[in-house]
């Protein structure tokens, strides 16, 4: 029967393996090369975040660009559908057809729309349609409302401001982190609606005032580590 070596923790797991038995082993060499082995392994634990209204993805961290895309979901005033934000890719791979995939009743089904600026703010205008990158980063990722800056050990990926569909319309929407300098894609400024972003403003009562401000807008960070 072979020999199991329990040889430490990481993650609150025990690591069981053979890189973890060649830790055990008196050859200085055989140790540093297995552990070479650990870090490089562990480096490559990581996160995706969608980065909303630019096309890139910041230089920090390690951060890499998965893909480019358009921002999209549900349409704003439906009562069903999605609520989230979809990163579609310029380059979509396939469809199913019609004659594929028959939904119970042919109106039954959801749909998926481009998605618009519903305001004016730096670079873009309303109607502009919104950009979007899928980033990774080698670390741990989080989007913090509320704030422009990350906690201590936390690194910065981008600031911006809160943003989501109207209280006014039936379909509900995520809150999203939309940058402080977006852009908007080349030719599309005509107003079709579709998914909409709107920024967010705080309303006192339940929430504290002060610290927030009736009425004022809601900044927010990603941050990663």
């Amino acid at each position: 029967m072979a020999t199991v070596y329990l040889c430490g923790m990481i993650f609150g797991v025990w690591l069981i393996s053979e890189v973890c038995q060649g830790l055990l082993l008196n050859d200085v060499n055989t140790e540093h090369q297995q552990l070479q082995q650990l870090r490089s392994a562990i480096d490559r634990i990581g996160s995706t975040y969608i980065r909303w209204g630019r096309s890139g993805c910041p230089a920090v961290n390690g951060t890499s660009l998965v893909y480019s895309g358009l921002a999209a979901g549900a349409n704003f005033n439906t009562v069903g559908g999605g609520v989230n934000y979809l990163c579609l890719p310029h380059d979509p791979s396939s469809f199913l057809s019609a004659s594929e995939i028959q939904p119970q009743q042919p109106h039954l089904q959801g749909s998926v729309y481009g998605a618009e600026y519903q305001f004016t703010y730096r670079n873009v205008a309303h109607d502009d349609d919104v950009p979007c990158a899928v980033c990774y980063v080698p670390a741990a990722t989080l989007m913090i409302p509320a704030k422009i800056t990350c906690p201590p050990s936390w690194t910065l990926q981008y600031s911006g401001f809160l943003t989501t569909n109207s209280d006014d319309f039936n379909s509900a929407s995520d809150y999203v982190c939309l940058d402080d300098n977006p852009q908007y894609i080349e030719g599309s400024r005509d107003n079709r609606d579709g998914k909409l972003f709107y920024p967010v403003h705080a309303r006192c009562g339940a929430l504290p005032c002060p610290p927030y401000v009736d009425n004022a807008y809601l900044r927010c960070s990603v941050c990663s580590r």
